[in-house]
């Protein structure tokens, strides 16, 4: 069995320069994809991001820190948000035909020192892929340290890819490379080819930006089999 854990980048699914955009159609392509390779017998674990429905939300009500009683409305819409759009993923997908089988990050995840503790025990997860159903989380607004804390799609597909030991790790956005210094696409990274660079970004992203994602993918590339 080959276990794939892959990332549909928020800027993937949806336009984050306009609130609540789907981009229905690339999810549906994607569905088609990923549906040849599960009828071969490739397994599937998938992580989206919030794209133009959380970030905006989250960034009004301040959610990269929390601080004070007014904010769990903005915890509470930021939630309700992700669900929907967990939804509407899951409702496309199943569509074209993949077994989606969504789970509500913030009732299974935490966030200690910084740090996404996963609530389950990870075989739990394992077992859900063996009776071939395609678990799906999301970036979530989660219980912390400090009352509630943002935690990414990068923070969970690391987390999962360490736990769950992939065959490979795929992140999927909206760019068909990142740019170097040099003005050319970076065909390979290591930890030195990124160590000066700095990620610009216009659209709103409250999980750490593009650069974060990468050093986040060289992270998870020592836990894939």
């Amino acid at each position: 069995m080959k276990l794939f854990l892959i990332k549909l980048g928020g800027s993937a699914i949806s336009d984050k320069s306009k609130p609540l955009s789907y981009r229905e159609d690339w999810v549906k392509n994607l569905g088609k994809t990923l549906l040849s390779h599960y009828k071969l017998g490739s397994k599937f674990v998938l992580v989206h991001g919030g794209g133009s429905f959380a970030h905006p939300v989250a960034l009004a009500y301040g959610l990269s820190k929390y601080r004070d009683y007014e904010q769990l409305i903005g915890v509470s819409l930021t939630s309700s948000v992700l669900n929907y759009l967990s939804m509407k993923i899951t409702n496309t997908l199943s569509t074209v035909g993949l077994p989606i089988y969504p789970m509500r990050t913030g009732s299974i995840y935490t966030m200690r020192d910084g740090k996404p503790q996963l609530l389950i025990d990870p075989t739990h997860i394992m077992g859900l892929i063996n009776r071939g159903v395609i678990p799906m989380l999301y970036g979530d607004v989660v219980p912390s340290d400090e009352g509630f804390s943002i935690i990414s799609g990068d923070d969970i597909m690391l987390d999962l890819g360490i736990k769950l030991r992939p065959h490979a790790a795929i992140f999927l956005t909206d760019v068909p490379g990142i740019l170097g210094r040099d003005g050319g696409v970076i065909r390979e990274f290591s930890r030195t080819s990124i160590a000066d660079e700095k990620g610009t970004e216009h659209t709103i992203d409250v999980t750490g930006g593009l650069i974060r994602k990468v050093r986040t993918a060289l992270e998870l590339s020592g836990h894939v089999r």
